[in-house]
């Protein structure tokens, strides 16, 4: 029913729409990544129970109980954005007055937004690109977060509309209530609707007009006369993470998971076993005053003369825990596609070996900058469209292109030596055709040195060609 234009019918569906789509399968492992990247793993929730005398199941809190995040998933995802965006995005054109113009949208403002994108993304699984004109009449982007977008399809699974939800506590008669708001996008306007705590929607009467067109602007001294104009498209683009739109937390959450948990009970054994167990034969009296007298004066009596008294100690499977928590660091790693900063190797650290250790986080990065291509691409669409409309011109969008240059950690020193021994090389070389150069034509030896060099053959050859002549026949003027 959201595909009618009845006003009724819209907003007797919206609610209905959006409890389901709060179910979404998809969405809760979109929560889920987003809870992870900001530290809120399962094990903040664990909790240790026992079993009393009479089988009955109790929660021990006095029991050691360490709650131990390991934020690999932070780590990754930051990664890759900034291998891959840390550096600008460059934009290229052959037309000056274009490139200056596209200044005005690709600047830094856009570079953040393009981080936050690539963030959000790889957290949520996907996420919503959403095109707005400011109140300087120019066109901007900004992330709609896609844990409150429901795409609309038609029949023939072609996406028509775009439904945009999204809440703030209000106070009114002096009580925090709710104010919802949904908006409802087609390729040429968009509807506004509202709704009170659990309240049905209704049209938002706050709204000039509404249904709108995407800009609406007032003419100056002119009354209240409304300027009114659409994209031609739904102002939404959908930012895939990858193909099945998996958050980056997916392959490695049972992982993460299991380090988090063989830390923190490794801690709590620690904690809780540091002390002997005292076994003691034959004692009919109070325990909690032997448990005293342990602790304080370290002296107990036993008057049964069958009593005895051992005690144990228990031996912490401490290597045991450490391997399997190194075994697991390597898992997150290599099926996260990341960098482990911790490799130590053999200590030999040439940029051969450092590009080897970000292979898998490279090609990561690699199926990431296909697809934010993909959303540049949309975004370009629009900002051609924008500049033609601003400026009555006819550019298109295939005049720009996009470049990305990443950021790797490299061994300068093998960097120098690299240039050294090119430099060496060239010498020798230069030695032997200066050798050489008497057997050879003259224009032959400066080709070589000048391509040697990087030099223009034709400018050198120029200077060289070119002398002063002296003119005058050597008589007084």
């Amino acid at each position: 029913m959201l595909l009618s234009e009845n006003i009724n019918e819209l907003a007797g569906e919206i609610k209905k729409a959006i409890s389901m789509d709060l179910l979404d399968v998809r969405k809760s492992r979109a929560k889920e990544g987003v809870r992870y990247y900001n530290h809120q793993h399962d094990i903040l929730k664990q909790r240790i129970f026992y079993v009393d005398d009479n089988k009955q199941l109790h929660e021990d809190t006095y029991a050691s109980n360490a709650r131990i995040v390991h934020s690999f998933l932070t780590e990754l995802i930051d990664q890759k954005v900034q291998l891959m965006l840390s550096n600008p995005v460059t934009y290229n054109c052959d037309d000056e007055l274009l490139y200056e113009r596209l200044g005005e949208y690709y600047n830094s403002k856009f570079q953040t937004f393009l981080q936050d994108l690539v963030e959000e993304g790889s957290q949520k699984g996907y996420e919503y690109v959403y095109a707005r004109t400011t109140a300087a009449d120019k066109l901007a982007f900004q992330l709609a977060d896609s844990l409150q977008v429901l795409p609309i399809f038609d029949e023939d699974n072609q996406l028509v509309r775009i439904l945009y939800y999204h809440s703030n506590m209000i106070r009114k008669d002096g009580k925090k209530v709710w104010l919802r708001h949904a908006e409802l996008y087609d390729n040429e306007k968009v509807w506004y609707f509202i709704a009170t705590d659990d309240g049905a929607y209704q049209l938002d009467q706050s709204k000039l007009v509404n249904p709108a067109p995407h800009v609406i602007a007032k003419l100056d001294n002119e009354g209240d006369e409304l300027l009114g104009r659409s994209y031609g498209t739904i102002p939404f683009f959908r930012y895939q993470n990858n193909r099945r739109e998996k958050t980056d937390l997916e392959p490695i959450k049972s992982l993460i998971d299991d380090y988090d948990l063989m830390d923190a009970f490794l801690s709590n054994n620690l904690q809780d076993l540091t002390d002997a167990f005292y076994v003691v034969k034959g004692f009919d009296g109070n325990i909690d005053d032997l448990n005293f007298n342990i602790r304080a004066k370290k002296r107990i009596s036993i008057p049964d003369s069958n009593g005895d008294l051992e005690m144990k100690t228990v031996e912490i499977p401490v290597e045991g825990r450490k391997t399997k928590l190194q075994l697991d660091r390597e898992n997150i790693y290599k099926f996260g596609f990341g960098f482990d900063s911790a490799q130590i190797g053999d200590g030999n650290i040439t940029n051969v070996v450092i590009l080897g250790r970000y292979t898998l986080l490279n090609m990561k990065a690699n199926k990431t900058e296909t697809r934010l291509r993909e959303a540049l691409e949309w975004m370009n669409q629009m900002v051609i469209d924008d500049i033609n409309r601003r400026f009555n011109t006819s550019y298109h969008p295939e005049e720009v292109s996009f470049e990305f240059t990443r950021e790797m950690l490299i061994n300068k020193a093998d960097n120098a030596q690299v240039a050294k021994t090119e430099a060496e090389t060239n010498q020798i070389i230069i030695q032997t055709l200066l050798a050489a150069a008497p057997l050879l034509p003259s224009d032959e030896v400066l080709k070589q040195l000048c391509d040697m060099y990087d030099l223009d053959f034709d400018d050198i050859q120029a200077k060289i060609d070119f002398q002063d002549y002296d003119t005058s026949d050597g008589a007084e003027a």
